[in-house]
């Protein structure tokens, strides 16, 4: 059975949340994730509008995905904001899907900071890179005999994605409802109030989840929460979105970095395995 260590991501933003923060390492990084809990009650009946959103957002067939990221961590309590600019790029590739999200700036109290970052998941690795600290990273979350199912879908996997997510994990971990257009959502989208069910791991987490689907791509292209356990506001938004242009596989892999240290981190032996040998 799959299991997944280094990244602790139970949210639909789990993954971009936890690259952004450098949450990463070992030391300083989370416990392993692990599946969120099942709700204990079976959801609400859904609204017949939010339900049309999340069919055609579950019939979306995405092959692949181009877009522009900026993610933006702010502090209210201290005014206090971060904001990384970057790109992700993401493959239904075979036996597994792949991702590559690198930054490219990061802006802090309007002071920016033009070191690379990437990070990096090839199906079996998950792979670090930062260009301050010249080193490499590999975390291992699939064992070479074991296939990624279920990797990137929302309470199963570690890397829950923003795009291609099924209705029914959705309505089984939140309460949703269709919020009223404002002046400052992205044009042309659907606002969606997602409530994690109590007693869940995405409610220990984080508070109300928002989704803003393009209506015309039927994706999200903004995605915005409260962490609970720090009470900073996280938003991650998608622009210039392009979906199934034929994207190469090649162009999700870490660049060439030489002169990089580069450290692996295998997943422990399974119990028993070492004493068959």
């Amino acid at each position: 059975m799959m299991r997944a260590r280094a990244v602790a991501c139970v949210s639909v933003i789990g993954l971009i949340i936890t690259v952004a923060n450098g949450q990463t390492s070992r030391e300083a990084g989370p416990p392993a994730s692990r599946p969120a809990s099942e709700p204990a009650s079976q959801p609400a009946p859904l609204d017949p509008a939010v339900e049309r959103i999340l069919d055609r957002l579950e019939i979306k067939d995405v092959r692949d995905v181009q877009a522009d990221l900026v993610y933006i961590k702010k502090d209210p309590l201290i005014n206090y904001e971060q904001k990384y600019k970057g790109i992700l790029r993401f493959i239904e590739d075979k036996p597994s899907p792949r991702f590559l999200i690198r930054f490219d700036q990061c802006i802090i109290e309007g002071v920016v900071e033009k070191e690379k970052e990437w990070h990096v998941f090839d199906g079996r690795w998950y792979i670090e890179a930062r260009e301050r600290s010249k080193q490499v990273i590999k975390r291992e979350v699939v064992r070479a005999d074991e296939k990624a199912d279920d990797l990137f879908r929302i309470g199963k996997g570690p890397f829950p994605m923003p795009f291609g997510q099924k209705k029914g994990d959705i309505v089984r971990h939140f309460t949703i409802k269709l919020v009223a257009p404002a002046p400052a959502d992205p044009p042309n989208s659907d606002h969606l109030e997602c409530t994690p069910l109590p007693a869940t791991e995405l409610d220990r987490r984080y508070g109300k989840v928002h989704f803003h689907i393009d209506r015309t791509l039927d994706v999200p292209v903004r995605v915005a929460t409260v962490a609970k356990e720090d009470k900073q506001e996280i938003i991650a938004s998608f622009s210039n979105v392009r979906l199934n242009k034929g994207m190469a596989a090649s162009d999700v892999n870490l660049p060439s970095l030489p002169g990089y240290e580069v450290r692996e981190e295998p997943l422990d032996e399974p119990a028993g395995a070492a004493m068959q040998k």
